[in-house]
């Protein structure tokens, strides 16, 4: 059977859990991956387990915040392969704040859109860079990532759940404004895998005393809402990342692919 992405030149903006398991994904699929992110420990271990398993990818430390940067990076990326066929934004915030485990009242405004802009910001500037690239070959696919919290109503979430909510708004509508010309617009919703590296503590509001109790009422949340029992795997979102990403899904434009064990199905 034919890889779903031979001949295709795919970007991945962050080299984290979800960033490194699509690229991963995307190599095995014939892809020609370049990754950007922040961290050059972790794009230099990326790189060394995809060669390790015998692929490559091409690594650059960019900001996603940072539009100039972004476009010289895909700029770079045409130069080479003559084209831009996926576009994976994994990023999220990149600053400490939020305070996760707080309830609304108990923020100021500044932690609560902390996430809203940051988020969005990441997949806005990634977003446009690439569709200006793809639009004239009138072919391409833009992919953001999300997760239960967007749709699922979990307390004491703060900005979190609003900030992947508006991002699969922005998508909806860019998504309506490329379907025309030919480009793709999706969304990955997850559970959380419970295999990622997680690197939320910067985030959470570690100095209050109701945190512990408030972390497991997302645990309980959680367990009554999944009807699987189970998060997504990293393998699993990177197997659902290349095929939306491939032909085999030319259907779909402007949806979020459920990947949390069916919590968002209803």
């Amino acid at each position: 059977m034919e890889s779903l992405l031979a001949e295709r030149t795919a970007v991945v903006y962050g080299a984290g859990s979800v960033g490194s398991a699509v690229a991963k994904a995307f190599v095995r699929e014939g892809a020609r991956v370049f990754v950007a992110g922040r961290g050059e420990g972790a794009l230099k271990q990326l790189a060394h387990d995809v060669e390790e398993d015998g692929g490559s990818l091409s690594t650059a430390r960019i900001d996603a915040f940072d539009r100039d940067a972004v476009e010289g990076f895909l700029d770079t990326v045409v130069e080479e392969t003559g084209r831009l066929d996926v576009s994976f934004c994994a990023t999220s915030t990149r600053r400490p704040g939020g305070r996760q485990g707080a309830a609304l009242g108990e923020l100021s405004f500044e932690d609560f859109s902390l996430p809203i802009v940051d988020f969005t910001r990441a997949q806005f500037t990634t977003a446009n860079a690439a569709a200006a690239r793809m639009t004239p070959r009138r072919r391409g696919v833009i992919m953001m990532m999300t997760a239960a919290p967007a749709r699922v109503p979990f307390p004491y979430t703060a900005g979190f759940g609003p900030a992947w909510a508006a991002v699969e708004a922005f998508a909806r509508t860019l998504a309506a404004e490329l379907g025309p010309r030919g480009v793709r617009v999706l969304c990955l919703h997850s559970a959380g895998s419970p295999d990622a590296r997680h690197s939320i503590e910067s985030t959470m509001a570690t100095d209050l005393p109701e945190l512990p109790a408030r972390q497991q009422i997302w645990q309980e949340r959680s367990a009554v809402h999944n009807l699987l029992g189970r998060g997504p795997s990293l393998a699993d979102v990177g197997n659902m990342a290349a095929f939306m990403a491939s032909d085999l899904a030319a259907a779909s434009t402007g949806t979020t692919t459920d990947l949390t064990g069916g919590m968002t199905c209803r």
